[in-house]
């Protein structure tokens, strides 16, 4: 007799499974705009079915990539700190959410530290593009807080780590009106629960 049963349940395990979001929240700043925005989106995805997990760089020990070129060897980083946790979210996500306010035109150092760690994906040149998305969060507090510095660094990782890349949601003119960051960012996360069911 044929036992068919654990590799039905795996099957089934792997279609059926619930789809996944992490959010990386590139700000230091709790209950500022980029955690409204974070709140925002956390809520659409979790009323549509989808499991958030969200992470906090500036609370965990990352450290600075060194251009040691040690992963075109290996694929991976030689330092053992905090940065694992973010990898495994990465690999365990349909959706890598970047969240990030605008400082002098460009991201938070917070999440490009992040970015920069992961020159490890980069090097994983053999590896074929994913079904997985990348998608951003972002807001300034001007009224032209120069997204587009923002939006180039993040396609950019989208494209090395050979993601797919969902849009983002930019709020602009958050020093006179925080409550735009929840409204629009809903919005969003809405839209990044459709796609995800589409791949469903």
């Amino acid at each position: 007799m044929v036992n068919y049963g654990s590799q039905v349940l795996k099957l089934f395990t792997t279609i059926h499974r619930p789809m996944k979001a992490a959010i990386i929240i590139g700000s230091a700043r709790e209950d500022g705009n980029t955690e409204a925005q974070c709140r925002a989106v956390m809520d659409a995805l979790e009323e549509n079915g989808i499991e958030v997990d969200v992470i906090r760089p500036a609370k965990m020990d990352i450290h600075h990539c060194t251009g040691c070129n040690r992963c075109i060897d290996t694929d991976s980083c030689y330092m053992q700190d905090d940065m694992q946790v973010i990898y495994d979210a990465f690999d365990g996500s349909d959706v890598f959410i970047l969240a990030t306010p605008v400082y002098f035109s460009g991201p938070s150092s917070i999440l490009k530290q992040v970015i920069d760690r992961f020159q490890c994906r980069w090097e994983s040149v053999d590896e074929p593009y994913s079904d997985k998305y990348v998608a951003l969060l972002c807001n300034g507090g001007s009224r032209n807080p120069r997204f587009e510095n923002v939006i180039s660094i993040v396609r950019a990782f989208a494209f090395g780590t050979r993601c797919v890349w969902a849009g983002e949601t930019l709020v602009e003119g958050t020093d006179n009106d925080e409550s735009k960051c929840f409204k629009d960012s809903y919005k969003f996360g809405v839209h990044l629960a459709e796609m995800l069911k589409d791949l469903e």
